[in-house]
């Protein structure tokens, strides 16, 4: 694979994702490993090309930028840069997984304000390691902009999306290991109050990881989730489950969650799960990324984002609250999967 550098009178086109120095060596990669593993060169590039189809959709780089200010502070956990935002004493914890825009997304930071405001601790870590994919793709795929210029339909339009490649093949390996490092730190943290309850809810590309990563978290969240190997990562749900989907979404649709749902009822018991724990909501008339990206002017639109920050709400209300000793809820906390990326 060949990654083309586009050069503008200023910085680099490609410059605008950080690092961008990098793609040097990622584009090289295949060739590299072509002389000293053959067979791990042929599938890396197969799966470019599968991600190259899955992730470089408009949908992924598509939406609004919301206004206001995050109230939050950056900080590290487990040495990872994090956004943190709500009371330092809860004993509810949400790791919140970032869409490809990153920690230091605006929309992002908002949306983590609103779970804060709800009585929770929320952290967003940085998943990227200073990456992002840069804003003003949103611009270039606004749906809502029905004048868009000649720069932004024929230049930043498919640079948005041509980016999306080496972003995905510099980035995937290093999920796992960043999550878990932030999930390890957050329950260190919190062991002189062993009733600390930890959730993970992710979106899009961090999506994923709230099913692989299941059962590191005491119940997860995944909303539109973009690159799961279906069906086989189900296997990694152990915890209280819920997924939001849009019902035409490319990367998860309908027809998708609906048979989540099939895989993960059907393995109640085995998965140490009550019928409670397991929660499909598809929405309508939305496109994916929407709990992120919504046009907040458009009723349907906000409605449905709404009605997700309430799922996400409701999930967590019901999962991270310390049941009395009488009670139990979902078993106790399962140790950190083996779940590869």
């Amino acid at each position: 694979m060949t990654f083309l550098l586009i050069t503008t009178p200023g910085p680099p086109l490609y410059g605008l994702v950080q690092k961008a120095d990098a793609t040097r060596a990622l584009s090289s990669r295949p060739r590299r490993l072509a002389h000293t593993h053959p067979a791990l060169a042929f599938k890396l590039q197969a799966s470019s090309f599968s991600i190259g189809n899955t992730m470089a959709c408009p949908e992924c780089v598509t939406g609004t930028l919301h206004s206001g200010t995050p109230v939050g502070a950056e900080t590290k956990v487990g040495g990872i840069d994090a956004y943190v935002v709500g009371d330092a004493s809860s004993p509810r914890i949400i790791v919140l997984g970032v869409d490809v825009f990153g920690w230091r997304f605006a929309n992002t930071r908002l949306l983590a304000d609103e779970y804060a405001a709800r009585g929770f601790r929320v952290v967003v870590p940085d998943l990227f390691g200073g990456w992002s994919v840069p804003t003003w793709s949103l611009d270039a795929h606004d749906p809502s902009n029905a004048h868009k210029s000649l720069l932004q339909r024929f230049i930043l339009a498919p640079a948005a999306l041509f980016l999306l490649v080496p972003f995905v093949l510099r980035n995937l390996p290093r999920q796992v290991r960043t999550i878990t490092t932030v999930a390890t730190a957050l329950r260190a943290a919190a062991a002189a109050a062993p009733h600390t309850k930890l959730g993970f809810v992710g979106f899009c590309w961090g999506g994923r990881f709230a099913i692989t990563l299941n059962a590191l978290f005491d119940a997860s969240v995944a909303a539109h989730p973009s690159l799961v190997r279906f069906p086989d990562e189900l296997a990694n749900v152990r915890r209280p489950f819920s997924l939001a989907v849009a019902a035409d979404d490319a990367n998860f649709d309908r027809a998708r969650a609906e048979e989540t749902e099939r895989i993960l009822r059907g393995s109640l018991p085995a998965r140490g799960l009550g019928e409670g724990d397991v929660e499909v909501v598809v929405y309508e008339g939305v496109q994916h990324g929407w709990t992120t990206r919504a046009n907040l002017t458009d009723e349907r639109q906000r409605k449905a984002r709404d009605d997700a920050v309430e799922q996400v709400v409701r999930w967590f209300e019901k999962y991270l609250t310390v049941a009395p000793s009488s009670e139990v809820v979902a078993g106790e906390a399962a140790p950190a999967p083996s779940a590869s990326t």
